[in-house]
Order: structure tokens, then C-alpha cells, then sequence
């Protein structure tokens, strides 16, 4: 900072020595001319504001912003060629080669490997937004290439705290499409799909994966990942479309409720939620695949259902101060189970 208060003195001098200099001059050829008095004050306000800048307004991370630029310019244009990583560029920290990156393809915007390296540069970073726009510019521009479309799935899924989201499995699906034999989208399918509750999609693609490596360490993680996936459809048998009757006392409708599930002795995430809007008391809550926060219980036993209320519509659960006791289920029940908020 002490550099850049230097140079603003300097440029001050600099700027009165030359008005100096100019009015003496001016003086010189016709006396009678020179009027600098107006002049004087835009002067002043120019020199001012440059020093400020210097002085004030330099951000601090300009200079290793600057420094970043110089450092890692050579190997964000290697990346932007296509060209492979040599030992020098190991050990590179993620964040400055991102932004130095960033701002070459700004310029050069139609390197599908620069915008590739973007995305897995922005994957390590944990930033899943940042990490489709680059995926999917690199899979506009190289659209042949499945590396890029399962990054540009990856970050959707990343977004989606991990499931499975329509718009990745269609990537997933046309890397599928090209090569049937692909390890990695298999791989990515099965476990989102798991996350997502699509049981039936997770099974099918660890039985792909188990086709082709049912030997050894490979093989039994795979059979494990299946019989889950199988233990989880059976169970979704029973928990799907699960109904919680809801009724009030001395309550009035037309505000937020939120319908949860969750392990007996309460805490923690729940199983399942839901929220909605309600216009009459009793109302009918299902639970779709969509509302389960976790995998189905082992044990419906262990189950509680429970209420809350808030008769402000919009609003979030923690200022839902209305509820309901916890109930235990019974999955084969028309309801699964009834609870009722009470105004105490």
C-alpha cells in the first residue's frame, strides 16, 4: 500500500509541475489570455481522484490477483490448447487457476478443453452452479465427448443434494446411448438414483455394472449397492403415497402445515416432510418418494408421525410453533396415521 500512496504523490507533482509549466507558457505568448482559474479546480479534482484510487479504493486483493495472473497465465494457455499437464503444473491451488482460467476463456471462449478443466477446476472447489454453466459450454462445444457430460450431470446432481435430477439422468442416458459399456456413468447413475428414491433405476444400473465386474472387491461392492437398492424398492412398497389425516383444535385454516416422519425419540433430520397450504381442517397429507429426506426405515415400528402449524401462510417451520404429538405409524393403514394440532 506504501508503493501505491508513493505514486500517487508522484502523480500529483506531476500534475502541478505540468499546469505549472502550462500557464507559465501560456502567459508567455499573450498575457491578456489566460484565464486558469476555471482550469484550476477540474484539475484538482482529477489529481484528487487519482490519488484516492491509489490510496483508498486499491482492493487489497488486487495485487495477488494481479500476481495470479502472471503466475498461472502459461498454464491456463497450455489448458486452453488442449494440451496435457506437464510436472510443473502439479500442485496447483484450484482457486487461482479458476480465475485466471476464467477470465482467458473470456476471451477465447471456444476451447471445449479450457471450459472441461473450468468445470472439474469449479467440481473440486464445491461450486455445482459454476460447475454446469462451464461443463455445459464445453458439451456445446464437444458434444461428443462423455467426460463433459457427466461433469455437466455431476453438477446437477451436486445441486440437488445429490439425487438423481431429470435433466442429469438425459446426460447420463446419452453417454449411455453412444457407449453401453461406460463404467463411470453407471456408476453415477446407480448411486443418484439411490439418493433419489428411483429404486428401480438404481437396481438396473448396479445389475450393468455387476455384468461386467461381478469378481472380486469391485464385485461384492456392487452386490452390496444392489441388494440395497432391491431392499429399498420392497420397503418403497409400503411407504409410498403413505397418508397422515390432520385434524385441529381451535385453529383456523388457511395456513402453512408441515407433515413429517421421523425415528422414534424425535431429533435430527427427518425421515420425510412436507408442506403445504390448507384450506380446511381435517385434511389428508401424502407423502410422495419426492418428500423422503432418507432412506426407507427398516422397521416401520420405529416410526412417529407428527405436525406442525403455522396460520401464516408462507411460512418456514421454525415459525410454525403449532403442533401435534408424534404418533406411531401403521404403513398398511387408510390413514398411516391421524394426528391432531391443538392451540395450547
Amino acid at each position: 500500500m506504501n508503493l501505491f500512496i508513493g505514486l500517487g504523490l508522484v502523480l500529483l507533482v506531476a500534475v502541478a509541475v505540468c499546469f505549472l509549466l502550462w500557464r507559465q507558457e501560456s502567459r508567455a505568448a499573450d498575457p491578456d489570455s489566460v484565464s486558469w482559474s476555471g482550469l484550476a479546480l477540474p484539475v484538482l479534482v482529477v489529481a484528487l481522484a487519482a490519488l484516492g484510487y491509489l490510496t483508498l479504493g486499491y482492493h487489497p486483493q488486487t495485487r495477488d490477483w494481479i500476481a495470479d495472473q502472471h503466475r498461472y497465465a502459461d498454464v491456463a494457455d497450455r489448458v486452453i490448447r488442449g494440451e496435457a499437464p506437464g510436472e510443473q503444473d502439479q500442485n496447483i491451488a484450484a482457486g487461482p487457476l479458476a480465475r485466471v482460467l476464467q477470465a482467458r476463456l473470456v476471451r477465447d471462449h471456444q476451447s471445449a478443453p479450457g471450459w472441461y478443466t473450468l468445470g472439474l477446476l469449479y467440481d473440486q472447489l464445491g461450486a455445482p452452479a459454476q460447475v454446469q454453466e462451464a461443463a455445459g459450454r464445453a458439451v456445446r462445444l464437444a458434444p461428443d465427448n462423455p467426460s463433459a457430460r457427466l461433469l455437466l450431470a455431476r453438477g446437477m446432481i451436486e445441486q440437488a443434494q445429490g439425487r438423481l435430477t431429470d435433466p442429469a439422468q438425459a446426460q447420463i442416458q446419452t453417454v449411455l446411448d453412444a457407449n453401453p459399456d461406460h463404467d463411470g456413468a453407471w456408476m453415477l447413475q446407480a448411486m443418484a438414483a439411490g439418493e433419489a428414491h428411483r429404486y428401480q433405476l438404481a437396481a438396473d444400473s448396479w445389475r450393468a455394472l455387476l455384468a461386467r465386474h461381478g469378481e472380486g472387491e469391485a464385485g461384492d461392492l456392487i452386490r452390496q449397492g444392489l441388494a440395497r437398492a432391491e431392499q429399498q424398492m420392497a420397503s418403497s412398497r409400503r411407504f409410498d403415497d403413505l397418508r397422515v389425516r390432520v385434524s385441529a383444535t381451535d385453529v383456523p385454516a388457511g395456513g402453512t402445515l408441515f407433515v413429517f416422519l421421523q425415528r422414534e425419540g424425535g431429533g435430527g433430520q427427518p425421515l420425510a416432510a412436507r408442506r403445504m397450504l390448507v384450506e380446511t381442517f381435517p385434511t389428508t397429507v401424502a407423502l410422495r418418494p419426492q418428500d423422503w429426506l432418507q432412506p426407507y426405515p427398516d422397521d416401520p415400528d420405529t416410526v412417529r408421525a407428527a405436525a406442525r402449524y403455522t396460520p401464516a401462510p408462507g411460512s418456514s417451520v421454525a415459525e410454525a410453533g403449532l403442533r401435534s404429538d408424534a404418533v406411531p405409524i401403521n404403513p398398511d393403514g387408510s390413514p398411516a396415521a391421524s394426528v391432531t394440532i391443538e392451540n395450547r
